[in-house]
């Protein structure tokens, strides 16, 4: 059975705490209102040296000013034109008369070249008709041309046909003549009166019919002599009569190729002929436009020449009139505008001295801004170890809730089995240090040995005197124990008092950028700041009362009478407005930049407990592999880079699972890394939140609508930023790289225990040591082979300033830092896309963001994630002393040791 927890000795209503309590809530209204009173007395110390610098400069101003009304008035303005001289009349006559001629002129011109293009275009379309006329001559002649071709060439087949009849009639005859000396009494055939070439040649028909002499004609017609010719000189008459044909076609085609090449050459020519004819036409065409040009131009010139002459003429005499009266009114402006330059130089000097110094100033301001930039990153890095710090106490709940439930389900086990309820002593005895173990283990573990060295005195003798008293003095108070009560209250206290000391540096710092963007908005724009302190009240009360009261956890009671007293104390924050749509708007635009990062808490959770079973699974089948569990960061970092590289040759020699148990502890800094980030980032996430819903409930409602638009616009591009923002992006890579890192560790832990259950059977049969460490090299090739790691790495790293070995560790700072020395925003020199109002809000933000990580901003999370301070808490102390006491065991055996 469990011994039965201590009682507190001083409860949280005894009335010292109270009264102590009151005390401090009076000490912070006190300490409110000082600090209140000194802002705006040093707010109105400014405003009069501002006041005083306006005054001496515009009282200099006035004096130079005074001086150049002085000169002016010696210098009076030129007098105007008067009114009685004919000159003004005259030159008005001369106007309208060149008016009217210039007019009649005009028209005229206008005239001369409507009438031209009426020309122009007559002439445009006599020259289209023409070149219609010419082609359809063009085609007539092409027609008859063609009919005079045909006609030559059925010429030509006469001809052909008639030589052709002859040679044929010549040949009868003397066949008829050879055929009657050979038998004069034979019959000669008839004669067909149609020629076979007449089918050939149709046209000839006719005229061979008309004609009365016939083929029958002809042979009669033949002198007798021709019958008594010899057979020889027959064929020679053939010979000739065919060399007399081939004569006349080689004239012909002789003839029809030189037409063609007569023909050819014509139409060469008549080519060119066209193309010359074309571009004189085109060059009389723009000759023609240019004389006509010439022409107007000249007309033009010596219309102005002789309007310029007589106005020159008329103003001869104008100008030499005025000529004196223009050297006077030039002195007087020379004079004036002297003084004017004087004032204005006197101006020039003293805006450059005011530049002057604005720039001593600036760099004034530059300087403390680079101081007040370096101890914020020191601060971010501490936010940092903080929020590591909180999640690895939630880790250890979580943990021991795990272990709590697993020895409450196997006690329900040991009930509900075979012995029942009735269980043995030795079993509950074992039953009852597992479920102390379960409870007690990790309120130890971090207890460091000098922790323990110091609190041995005391946890023993808390020990020894707790089972005394539950023997014999059960009732009885213990000095002891009210020592460590004094002491737990004592820190409790500090712990309240820094919490109150970082909250009035934040308000400070929060109060004193606001004043400075006032005083340099009226310095600027010459807009004076309304002597209202409606606004001012409601700032200190939103944003001051609530956190101070908060901590101290006094009775309802008593807050209420705080308040009461407050809001007699300030009436006018009665009538404070209620909250518009606009703080309904902000909140619609901010949930999705907040419940975005919900997923990623979960997955690094499950990444968190998957690590650790991996690890405990690991720490189980490899009892050789070096597992850190309880070590810090610079501890974890020294082993990763005293590492070598994979590929060396050291790396063959150091076992797989020492290799694999470093990088795991490597995997498990970058995943606590990363959930730092997160928890980071939904922080500052509702930090702004926070401050823009303040600043849209600080404006008043009345009048102020241009002031909540420009707020919800800064809001509105604050989101569009953030949405779409590398932050988000970069911890979506790094958390995807850490499950795939994870992955390939665990496929390289499985390999390495399917790989020893090979080995052992192996070993069986091998003899010889050589083969073991072959194959042993082998295997450590293969399952290296193909991982590839991209959040952690064997490499040796540079010195880090911080002990980490967080592969980015300020990573967060590059974008928490709007600004950075080589003056990008940026690591790779992009523009930031959040638009902040100066430096100054930049660090008022990251004094804010370490101030809300400090005092604990509210946060999507349990346990002690939630805030760094606690109240006290009689649970809490019992369960301190509970695990005082059962970690004495330890110590004694660290004695030992």
């Amino acid at each position: 059975m469990s011994e039965p927890p201590l009682t507190p000795t001083l409860p949280t209503t005894h009335p010292l705490i109270l009264e102590l309590s009151s005390l401090r809530a009076q000490l912070s209204q006190y300490q409110h209102a000082s600090h209140q009173t000194g802002i705006q007395l040093q707010s109105a110390r400014l405003e009069l040296a501002l006041t005083k610098e306006n005054e001496q400069g515009l009282l200099k101003r006035i004096e130079a000013l005074q001086k150049e009304v002085d000169v002016l008035r010696a210098n009076p303005a030129p007098p105007p034109i008067p009114p009685t001289s004919t000159a003004l009349t005259e030159l008005s006559l001369a106007h309208r008369r060149l008016s009217s001629k210039l007019d009649f002129a005009e028209s005229q011109l206008a005239e001369n070249s409507l009438q031209l293009a009426h020309a122009q275009q007559e002439i445009q379309r006599l020259i289209k008709e023409m070149e219609g006329d010419r082609a359809v001559i063009n085609e007539l002649r092409r027609v008859e041309d063609e009919r005079e071709e045909e006609i030559e060439w059925e010429r030509s087949e006469r001809r052909k046909v008639e030589e052709q009849k002859k040679l044929v009639d010549l040949a009868l005859q003397e066949y008829r003549e050879l055929v009657h000396k050979l038998d004069p009494a034979a019959v000669p055939p008839a004669i067909p009166t149609t020629s076979t070439s007449a089918f050939f040649t149709p046209s000839l028909v006719n005229p061979k019919t008309e004609d009365e002499s016939g083929p029958t004609a002809c042979s009669n017609a033949l002198p007798p002599t021709a019958s008594q010719t010899s057979p020889s000189e027959t064929i020679s008459n053939l010979l000739i009569g065919q060399r007399g044909v081939h004569q006349l076609f080689n004239d012909f085609s002789t003839t029809l190729t030189a037409k063609d090449r007569q023909i050819g050459s014509l139409q060469t020519h008549l080519e060119s002929l066209e193309f010359s004819l074309s571009s004189l036409k085109d060059q009389l065409a723009a000759e023609t436009l240019k004389r006509v040009d010439a022409e107007e131009e000249k007309n033009k010139a010596e219309r102005d020449d002789k309007s310029a002459a007589m106005v020159v003429e008329r103003y001869m005499t104008f100008t030499q009139k005025t000529h004196a009266t223009v050297h006077m009114h030039l002195d007087n402006l020379r004079t004036r505008s002297n003084a004017t330059i004087t004032s204005l130089r006197g101006e020039l000097a003293t805006y450059k001295t005011r530049l002057v110094d604005e720039r001593e100033r600036s760099s004034k301001l530059r300087d403390a801004l680079d101081e007040l930039s370096e101890g914020m990153s020191r601060e971010s890095a501490g936010r940092r170890r903080e929020v590591a710090l909180r999640l690895k106490m939630i880790a250890q709940e979580e943990k021991r809730a795990r272990k709590i439930e697993s020895w409450l389900d196997h006690v329900r086990r040991m009930r509900e089995g075979v012995d029942g309820v009735v269980l043995e002593a030795d079993i509950l005895n074992s039953l009852v240090d597992e479920g102390i173990e379960a409870v007690g283990e990790e309120g130890t573990e971090d207890v460091t040995p000098d922790k323990q060295r110091s609190w041995r005195g005391i946890v023993l003798s808390l020990r020894k005197k707790k089972k005394e008293s539950l023997d014999d003095k059960g009732g009885e108070r213990d000095p002891t124990e009210e020592s460590l009560a004094r002491t737990l209250l004592a820190e409790e206290l500090v712990t309240t008092l820094v919490h109150d000391l970082q909250a009035e540096t934040e308000k400070r710092l929060e109060l004193e950028r606001q004043r400075v963007e006032w005083l340099a908005k009226e310095a600027v724009e010459g807009v004076k700041v309304e002597d209202e302190g409606d606004g001012q009240i409601m700032f200190d009360l939103e944003d001051h009362t609530t956190p101070d009261i908060r901590p101290s956890e006094i009775s309802e009671e008593k807050v209420e009478e705080v308040a009461a007293e407050l809001e007699e104390d300030s009436p006018a924050e009665q009538q404070a407005p209620q909250p518009s749509h606009f703080v309904s708007e902000l909140h619609t635009l901010f949930e999705p930049l907040t419940v975005r990062y919900t997923p990623l808490q979960k997955t690094l959770h499950d990444l968190s407990i998957s690590l650790a079973s991996l690890r405990a699974s690991m720490s189980t089948s490899t009892p050789l592999a070096p597992v850190i569990r309880h070590s810090s960061k610079k501890s974890t970092f020294l082993p990763l880079a005293r590492l070598p590289t994979p590929g060396s040759p050291l790396s063959k020699e150091m076992p797989t699972s020492a290799t694999l148990s470093t990088l795991l502890d490597g995997l498990h800094e970058v995943i606590e890394d990363a959930r730092v980030d997160v928890e980071i980032a939904l922080a500052d996430t509702e930090r702004v939140h926070k401050g823009f819903e303040a600043l849209l409930n600080v404006i008043p409602g009345q009048g102020k609508d241009g002031e909540q638009n420009q707020v919800m616009e800064e809001v509105h591009e604050y989101v569009a930023a953030k949405s779409d923002g590398e932050e988000w992006k970069r911890l979506n890579k790094k958390i995807g790289d850490t499950e795939g890192d994870l992955a390939g560790l665990k496929r390289v832990l499985h390999e390495i225990e399917g790989m020893e259950v090979a080995q052992v059977d192996k070993e069986g049969e091998d003899d010889g040591n050589s083969n073991k460490k072959k194959d042993k090299d082998k295997e450590d090739k293969n399952i290296w082979h193909g991982i590839h790691l991209k959040t952690i790495s064997l490499q040796p790293r540079q010195p880090s300033p911080l002990p980490t070995p967080l592969v980015s560790s300020f990573d967060d700072l590059t974008i928490q830092f709007p600004f950075s020395p080589n003056g990008s925003s940026t690591p790779d020199g992009a523009e930031p896309r959040r638009r902040t109002a100066s430096m100054l809000s930049s660090v008022g933000n990251m004094s804010r963001s370490f101030s809300a990580g400090v005092m604990g901003a509210p946060r999507r999370v349990s346990g002690l994630a939630s805030g760094l301070y606690r109240a006290p808490d009689k649970d809490r102390d019992e369960r301190l002393k509970e695990g005082l006491l059962k970690g004495t065991d330890k110590i004694e055996e660290d004695d030992v040791e």
